[in-house]
């Protein structure tokens, strides 16, 4: 499976909501514990917001936010809303599977299915709650959060449905 940029970076800023502790995140603070570029964070961020993975607060101290736990959002879940199918080949997908030629029916078709449902299960298992604390780890238990920003600064402001910077 090829993962497009759109599909990493929206990713990594589901995983710098995660770190964030449910304080939230001005995109450019976003943009900088994801080491993504705005750019592409203003086109992720409405699809995310859309499919009900984030939401926007108002305020000072706003920005976005995840609209769950991050134990309730799956990498499958948010790699789905960018990616697709997730069928290696358009022969092995669950839905729609186009027409097999008749030389991979029972030889190429079972591997790419094999590799589709293994693919897949990764993806489901996987939380943005354990994706969070691998980062953690990796970063010696240190709290990940935008320079710019203490832990400690974080209050709670009024959730709104509007694009926020």
């Amino acid at each position: 499976m090829w993962v497009s940029r759109r599909t990493d970076y929206a990713t990594r800023a589901v995983l710098a909501l995660a770190l964030a502790d449910g304080g939230p995140l001005k995109l450019d603070e976003i943009a900088e514990v994801a080491d993504a570029p705005r750019s592409v964070l203003e086109q992720v961020m409405p699809t995310l917001r859309t499919a009900g993975v984030v939401r926007a607060v108002r305020g000072p101290g706003g920005g976005y936010t995840l609209n769950h736990p991050p134990e309730a959002i799956t990498l499958e879940h948010v790699v789905r809303l960018f990616q697709g199918q997730l069928a290696p080949i358009g022969y092995a997908t669950r839905r729609s599977p186009e027409p097999t030629p008749p030389i991979v029916a029972g030889s190429l078709r079972p591997v790419w299915e094999e590799i589709r449902d293994v693919t897949i299960s990764i993806l489901e298992r996987t939380t943005f709650a354990d994706l969070a604390g691998a980062a953690r780890k990796a970063a010696n238990h240190q709290q990940i959060v935008p320079k710019s920003r203490p832990t400690s600064a974080r209050n709670s402001e009024e959730v709104i449905d509007d694009e926020l910077d």
